[in-house]
């Protein structure tokens, strides 16, 4: 096992947290705005995270397993130690992505909305 400092691991899962928050405040979240907006239905921050809670603690999960593997990787490969913080931001965000898309369910509430609205609007 290699002796990592308990700081790296701290730095590393706060990296993983921090890509995480970007997919949502970046990505995610302007995206279900424009979505909710084009079904005519408010934003509710709040619901959507009682939406999504699954697929955000299950991204948190996936930083955590990167932390619980990541003295084997170095053990295989020394050199990535200078690149961790980097590359839990990249696990933190892609992981979120991903993992948004296969569990979210926020999305596909808002896209039966616009499914029923447009099925009403054509029958008229």
């Amino acid at each position: 096992m290699t002796d990592l400092k308990l700081e790296l691991y701290a730095w590393c899962f706060l990296a993983g947290v921090l890509g995480i928050a970007f997919h949502l405040v970046a990505i995610k979240i302007p995206a279900m705005k424009k979505r909710a907006k084009v079904a005519n239905e408010p934003f509710d921050f709040r619901k959507y995270l009682k939406d999504d809670i699954a697929a955000i603690l299950t991204s948190v999960l996936t930083v955590l397993i990167a932390l619980i593997v990541l003295d084997e990787a170095l053990s295989i490969k020394p050199a990535i130690q200078p690149y961790l913080k980097a590359a839990f931001v990249f696990v933190g965000y892609t992981g979120s992505s991903i993992l948004i898309a296969l569990l979210g369910t926020a999305q596909n509430k808002i896209d039966k909305i616009v499914d029923t609205k447009t099925d009403i609007a054509d029958k008229k």
